[in-house]
Formats: C-alpha cells, sequence, structure tokens
C-alpha cells in the first residue's frame, strides 16, 4: 500500500475533529471489506462497520492501540475500486478499532464524499411507498422484484434473489407517470428484513426531476 501524503498540495490537512463534530458527519453503515497495516507492516483483514467523512468503524482482530497510525485499504462497491487512507486509531473496544481521517488524499476525499453525502441526502429525502416492478441486474445474474418505497435518489425493494450490500447494479423500472420504462444504475447499500436499499448512482437531471415529481405526485394525492 502506498503511504499517503500528510502536507503540501497533495493532500488535505484537517484538524482532528471533536468527539462533537464526528457524531455530526453522517455516519453509513457499510459491509466492505477492509486490510489494516499497522506500524510494524502487520497486515490484517477486517470489515468496514461504517464510515463518514472524518473516519471510520473497522470490525478487526488487529493489535494497535489508540494513538496508533495505521494504513487502510478498503474494497468499494464494484467499478468504485480500493480506498488507500492513512488514518489514527482513536477508539479501540472488543467489537474493533474506530479511526480518524487525520488527511486525506483528494483522490481519497473524492472517493469518501461520493458515498457518505448520496446516502445521508437519501435518508433526508421524502419517500412515497409504492409497489413498481423492477429488474435489476447484477455482476453474475438478473433478478425480478418489487419496490416498496421511492424517492428521487433511491429505493427499498424486495427480490427474487438476495441481492449483496456494496454491488453496483443496473434497475430498469417504470413511474406510472405515462413516460416509459427508467433505466438507472444503483448502489446496494444495506440489506435487510425489510429488502435491499439501493441507492441511484447516475441519475441524469432528466431522470431526477421526473423521479422527484412522480413521488411528490403520489405524496400530495396521499395526503
Amino acid at each position: 500500500m502506498s503511504p499517503s501524503t500528510k502536507s503540501g498540495s497533495q493532500g488535505e490537512r484537517a484538524e482532528p475533529p471533536t468527539t462533537r463534530e464526528r457524531r455530526r458527519n453522517p455516519r453509513v453503515t457499510v459491509p466492505w471489506p477492509a486490510i489494516v497495516q499497522s506500524s510494524d507492516g502487520r497486515l490484517v483483514t477486517g470489515e468496514v462497520i461504517d464510515v463518514s467523512l472524518s473516519g471510520m468503524k473497522l470490525r478487526v482482530n488487529a493489535d494497535v492501540t489508540v494513538g496508533d497510525e495505521v494504513k487502510l485499504r478498503v474494497t468499494l462497491p464494484r467499478e468504485a475500486g480500493e480506498l488507500e487512507v492513512t488514518a489514527e486509531v482513536v477508539r479501540r473496544d472488543p467489537g474493533g478499532i474506530g479511526v480518524d481521517f487525520g488527511t486525506l488524499p483528494p483522490d481519497a476525499a473524492v472517493k469518501v464524499k461520493a458515498f457518505v453525502p448520496t446516502w445521508d441526502l437519501r435518508r433526508r429525502a421524502e419517500r412515497v411507498g409504492v409497489e413498481l416492478p423492477i429488474q435489476i441486474q447484477g455482476h453474475e445474474a438478473t433478478t425480478k422484484g418489487r419496490t416498496v418505497d421511492l424517492s428521487a435518489v433511491g429505493a427499498r425493494v424486495t427480490t427474487e434473489t438476495r441481492l449483496t450490500p456494496g454491488d453496483m447494479v443496473a434497475t430498469t423500472f417504470t413511474p406510472k407517470d405515462g413516460q416509459g420504462a427508467m433505466q438507472v444504475r444503483a448502489v446496494v447499500w444495506e440489506v435487510d428484513a425489510r429488502g435491499a436499499v439501493l441507492v441511484f448512482a447516475s441519475l441524469s437531471l432528466h431522470d431526477f426531476v421526473r423521479l422527484r415529481s412522480f413521488v411528490d405526485s403520489l405524496l400530495a394525492r396521499a395526503s
């Protein structure tokens, strides 16, 4: 793993965030595989539990202590590549470690910001319960399902085949607005007993406006 840059034009130096600042940053639950490299060079595999713009919590049995600097290599959802960053261990408990990003190189900052704000936007976006047939093309297979709820930036769906968190998929569905089918790429953000949450990853302005208008019309009808 190549070390991240700590200062100068090649990186973004941030002051260590306070506890209040860390809590204020949107924190997203994710199941991303990770490799943690300690200061003595040992590599340990683990999994990201959650991530924010200021840090991560990881489930990993690494021999590190609070204050140690570690290098992280995180496998992002398909087609998004890997995130490599140096971080400081700020928490350690039986469930794993918490790290703060003291330095985010530009490429790492872009990758983190591409995921967390999108998820935060979905959490705040108005959603409406609506059942629409949906087809989902994954990395290896296609499955059919139905939407449970829909917003302008994502959807919760139930499917015939269980989806895998972190996968990038292609969806096809038809809002009942007389404009035909939509094809939208999405990230499978989480999967639970209620179905899978999809976050749309490549909406054009036209599709975003169309979905928002469709959702608004259903909400107005229900009020």
